[in-house]
């Protein structure tokens, strides 16, 4: 196969992205993705199933966790292939097969309130194996609700 350009990579990203299941379970899903500044996003609108405190009908900090390991995951993907450089598609797609998270940070700074949530991602750095993210969640008022750091081996 031969390497895809920018929008064939962008529409195989988000195909990725569609196709794991508890992104569907949540209700995440991917609206940007910028190849050039290597920042991804991603919303959801608050459901039930999502709340994690019933009195208070706040979004469950496991949920929070895991839309800002996503979208960093994510991110981290596109700053990886981009990364490898000129080796072959075949070869990129197996090692970005192998990423995964090592490490995460989350800072939970407001309840989750709110109907509707965006997180965003970015590269902090990418190395030859490892890639740092930044990722940030907003309520729809724009609130910061959780920032979390993260760090990925492909």
């Amino acid at each position: 196969m031969t390497e895809p350009s920018p929008n064939e990579f962008r529409a195989l990203v988000k195909g990725f992205f569609e196709q794991i299941p508890f992104n569907r379970q949540i209700g995440l899903e991917m609206r940007e993705l910028d190849l050039d500044r290597l920042t991804l996003s991603a919303s959801f609108e608050l459901r039930p199933e999502l709340i994690g405190n019933i009195w208070k009908k706040i979004l469950h900090g496991g949920v929070i966790a895991t839309a800002l390991d996503t979208v960093g995951g994510l991110t981290a993907m596109v700053a990886a292939y981009q990364r490898m450089g000129d080796i072959s598609w075949q070869e990129k797609t197996e090692r970005l097969s192998k990423l995964g998270t090592v490490d995460m940070r989350v800072d939970y700074l407001k309840p989750g309130r709110g109907q509707h949530f965006v997180c965003h991602g970015s590269i902090l750095r990418t190395g030859n194996k490892l890639v740092v993210t930044r990722m940030e969640l907003q309520n729809d008022v724009d609130e910061l609700i959780a920032t979390g750091t993260a760090t990925y081996l492909y």
